[in-house]
């Protein structure tokens, strides 16, 4: 059985008419059951921000900072009210109001019954997925603990339906939580960006990448992609996709610049078919047997029929050191060029290099997920191989640890 420790200095104040009793949050003590359920117990959350904020509030207007109490021992552990303590101390607040505990204090030999006390006082918390796994699994090792059986099915079902959760979602969660990606796994389920369907396909290796490997890394690329090459191919392609931009027309009586009104994805979209066109041509024109997609899902975007190679073309708008090209759900490693066109599509940097599976990042899950491309990797990875590494326009240089790039113009 635990003892109490020392008491902590409390003090007593009226208020209409009421007396209540008040304490230093700094002399609280964390529950050690609260902290196994609630793990993010020492982070700053929403939750506890909004508390903070409404107790600033209430002792600017002369009121108890809290308007419900916190319950403690008289030793200052927890009974209820971590996060109003957490707010507290967030509001820099030295006095908040508390009640003294009337239960039997937690004990080592009745951890099921520290439990049922712990989360029934529970108000203000942040009832994520893997909160509701760790509550359910700390009861049921508790009960284990207490009583030498497992939880009875009705007592099981009863926490789950309050849980506002079912069987099948925690089996998942937990198998989640197991994986190797676990904690981030189940961090994107909490925040909302994975569903927990995503993330368990995720973690049972049902979202493998499926890596489409090149003929030969180690080509030397350069004898057929000169600068010649790139610049007659640049040129035609800048003055093409400057005409377009420019096309104007007739709309009730008013001027209208459709192209104008085009969002960057679908100008990318219109500089890639460019590129895919017209850097073929001149490869044509030099007397390389080479063909241009055809638009179907699983052509590359320029084929080598000579050599049995592709070289593929990304294009992204220019976002700085952010910049990232969009890639699918598979890889294919190989040869790329990589363009990225400023405000005006008058400035680019294009890259020409050959990328493997490491270079990409994942996005996403289940149906949504697909990977990107730092350029920041990019240049990390393979801006010291002289032989498939070459900035075509622009520059691209690490200045102080940060990815620094230049546009060029390509009139």
């Amino acid at each position: 059985m635990n003892k109490i420790k020392n008491k902590i200095e409390i003090i007593k104040k009226k208020i209409n008419g009421e007396v209540k009793l008040f304490a230093d949050p700094n002399d609280f003590t964390p529950n050690k059951l609260n902290k196994k359920i609630y793990d993010n117990i020492d982070e700053e959350t929403s939750k506890q921000v909004e508390i903070c904020d409404s107790m600033k509030d209430r002792v600017g207007r002369g009121l108890v900072p809290n308007s419900a109490a916190i319950i403690i021992w008289p030793d200052g552990l927890i009974e209820a009210g971590h996060t109003r303590t957490s707010a507290a101390k967030l509001a820099g607040l030295d006095e908040v109001w508390i009640t003294m505990s009337q239960e039997e204090y937690p004990s080592d030999d009745k951890p099921y019954s520290n439990f049922r006390t712990t989360t029934s006082t529970n108000i203000y918390r942040d009832m994520k997925p893997s909160v509701k796994l760790n509550e359910f699994d700390v009861a049921e090792k508790a009960y284990m603990d207490e009583y030498g059986v497992a939880r009875p099915p009705k007592e099981r079902d009863s926490h789950i339906k309050d849980l506002g959760t079912s069987k099948g979602t925690l089996v998942k969660l937990r198998e989640i939580k197991n994986s190797v990606h676990g904690k981030a796994l189940l961090k994107k389920v909490d925040d909302g960006d994975m569903s927990v369907k995503s993330a368990h396909d995720e973690a049972m290796g049902k979202n493998k990448v499926k890596v489409i490997t090149s003929n030969n890394l180690d080509r030397d690329w350069t004898e057929i992609y000169t600068n010649d090459v790139f610049s007659i191919s640049f040129n035609r392609i800048y003055n093409t996709i400057i005409s377009t931009l420019e096309i104007s027309t007739k709309v009730d009586g008013e001027d209208y610049e459709p192209f104008k009104d085009f969002t960057d994805g679908s100008i990318s979209g219109i500089i890639s078919h460019l590129s895919e066109m017209i850097i073929a041509r001149v490869l044509k024109s030099e007397g390389h047997d080479v063909v241009a997609a055809t638009g179907h899902p699983t052509d590359p975007d320029i084929y080598h029929r000579d050599i049995e190679d592709k070289v593929e073309i990304k294009v992204a708008k220019f976002q700085g050191k952010k910049t990232n090209w969009k890639g699918g759900k598979g890889i294919r490693e190989g040869q790329y060029i990589l363009i990225t066109y400023d405000e005006t599509a008058s400035h680019w940097c294009v890259i020409f290099t050959t990328l493997t599976q490491k270079d990409w990042e994942r996005t996403g899950g289940g149906i949504m997920s697909g990977h990107k491309l730092p350029i920041k990797n990019v240049y990390k990875n393979h801006s010291n191989d002289k032989k498939n590494y070459k900035v075509v326009y622009g520059d691209v240089k690490e200045l102080n640890g940060e990815i620094n790039v230049n546009m060029e113009s390509i009139k």
